[in-house]
């Protein structure tokens, strides 16, 4: 007598048709009683057969194993109860072999053992197989037709939840929750972090992890805009749901997270510390290689540091004679009011030119005036007939793209005076008190400030501190500084001296009249 094992499988969408796990247990049960079959066990699932990552298979599986020997048959109705995945479905027939088992469907009865037959069962494996996939094309079809009209296919995001309209079509709509999605794009577009945000809201209850934070943040749902995709890429429509939040927040936002990202990926590829801040800046005077950093304890307990040469360890300075030595140098480079004045004309001279470049505030007004004009001449050909759904919906995500745009350059046009006049009123400061800057700055200053005046390495000896190249502004102001007296290349400094190299063309001031020059021209 063989034993067997029944399995019964139904799908979720199945049971909805009406397809039933007794019903298929009881035509098994009729079938072994006919063949004389002992039942041994029964399993019944209602999962999916695209593979066989199926709870209740897997514990057929381990069942099987435990009992290896004890098995001769695994019955099913049809082959689609088995899988519907037609490689699997060879793979796992072979598996079950080996464990002495025959896989057989009552309903479509193969003697496996005849090699033509493996033909018949791959037809029978390949037609739900290609079932599934026909069916999912479908949907993903109905999934892009449903996001082409605007609305919103999937699991609702945060701050809405899904819903249904008069005519009984999918839609999304704001829940409890919307309240705080417009908070967090507010506060983020406003300068808020967004670990500063989400403290705030964990303090009234509301928890929110970083990367479902982040999802929210940059999903444009939430300004009604949902992505088609297509073979080519993709395209923004106009979603049929209510926003929560308009569309010039949402730049803000973007623009916000995007600064914030610039700043977190600045490369701090190792933490520099104040007492060894020139780290990276220095040069051995011997070998020409990096100079590093170290601190040693001295006889009564105190903590010396020192810049020091690992290459050929005849450098051996220490740290805060040399950051005197910098200080010094640095000092040097303080100009009188005359020079501030003459350096806020050119700057404000370069910029104007600028300005008169950008485009004029009443052009950004008419092109917003004309895709406005556009939008709604789309909207009224799509109400014609003139043109179908797709064209609309292609049309007016790129009509809107354009409108973010000059929208946003039309906010960034009044901001930008105010933010050159911050942008002046800090560097004159700086020009004033070079060294009580530097002196007072973080690390990270210091090292910004040394870099951008001495974008060659420096060497520090005895007497002076030695560079091939000094940033060229920083020469220009020195010079006016210095009115009409001229200087000798390689002795403009009393702690700094330049290499034998050319200096940039346009440095040093050609004639003796060269500041007027600039002055007269600034004010022309």
């Amino acid at each position: 007598m063989k034993r067997a094992i029944l399995m019964s499988r139904v799908s979720s969408d199945e049971q909805a048709k009406g397809y039933s796990l007794d019903i298929q247990v009881e035509k098994l049960s009729e079938h072994c009683r006919k063949e004389n079959y002992l039942i041994i066990n029964v399993f019944k699932e209602d999962h999916s057969a695209k593979n066989f990552n199926r709870p209740e298979f897997k514990k057929l599986l381990i069942y099987l194993k435990q009992n290896k020997g004890k098995v001769d048959l695994l019955l099913i109705t049809t082959w689609d109860r088995f899988s519907r995945n037609l490689t699997e479905s060879f793979s796992m027939i072979e598996q079950l072999k080996n464990l002495g088992v025959e896989v057989q469907a009552i309903d479509q009865p193969l003697d496996l053992t005849v090699p033509e037959n493996l033909m018949i069962l791959s037809v029978y494996l390949a037609l739900p197989d290609i079932d599934n996939k026909r069916r999912s094309i479908k949907i993903t079809e109905g999934v892009r037709a449903g996001k082409a009209s605007g609305r919103w296919q999937n699991l609702a995001p945060y701050g809405y939840r899904n819903s249904r309209d008069e005519g009984n079509k999918p839609i999304i709509v704001p829940n409890e929750k919307a309240e705080t999605v417009k908070t967090i794009f507010t506060q983020l577009a406003n300068g808020k972090s967004a670990s500063e945000i989400r403290l705030g809201l964990k303090k009234k209850g509301i928890r929110i992890q970083p990367s479902s934070f982040s999802d929210i943040a940059r999903n444009p749902v939430y300004i009604s805009k949902i992505w088609v995709k297509t073979k080519e890429g993709g395209y923004y429509v106009k979603g049929i749901h209510e926003p929560l939040i308009d569309e010039q927040t949402f730049d803000r936002t973007q623009r916000a997270i995007q600064c914030h990202i610039l700043k977190k990926n600045i490369s701090v590829v190792q933490a520099f510390k104040e007492e060894l801040h020139l780290r990276g800046h220095l040069l051995c005077s011997h070998c020409n290689r990096n100079l590093t950093g170290s601190a040693s304890k001295g006889r009564n307990g105190v903590r010396h540091h020192y810049y020091h040469c690992n290459h050929c360890g005849k450098d051996r300075i220490r740290a805060e004679e040399t950051h005197q030595k910098i200080e010094a140098l640095l000092g040097e480079l303080k100009v009188n009011t005359e020079a501030t004045k003459l350096y806020e004309k050119m700057v404000r001279k370069l910029l104007s030119g600028q300005e008169k470049s950008r485009r004029p505030l009443s052009k950004i007004q008419e092109e917003i005036h004309q895709f406005e004009q556009r939008l709604k001449n789309t909207e009224d050909d799509l109400a014609d007939r003139v043109i179908d759904i797709e064209t609309f919906s292609r049309s007016k995500a790129r009509f809107t793209t354009e409108l973010s745009k000059l929208r946003s350059e039309l906010s960034d046009h009044s901001s930008s005076s105010t933010a050159f006049e911050q942008f002046l009123k800090k560097g004159i400061h700086l020009l004033k008190d070079l060294p009580g800057f530097y002196k007072a700055g973080s690390v990270h200053v210091k090292r910004e400030v040394i870099g951008s005046i001495f974008p060659e390495k420096l060497v520090v000896a005895e007497k002076k501190c030695r560079t091939t190249k000094i940033n060229s502004a920083v020469l220009l102001i020195t010079a006016i500084d210095k009115g009409s007296k001229g200087k000798e290349k390689g002795q403009s400094f009393k702690n700094l001296e330049l290499s034998a190299k050319v200096e940039d063309i346009g440095v040093e001031p050609t004639t003796s009249c060269m500041p007027c020059k600039l002055i007269e021209s600034s004010t022309m």
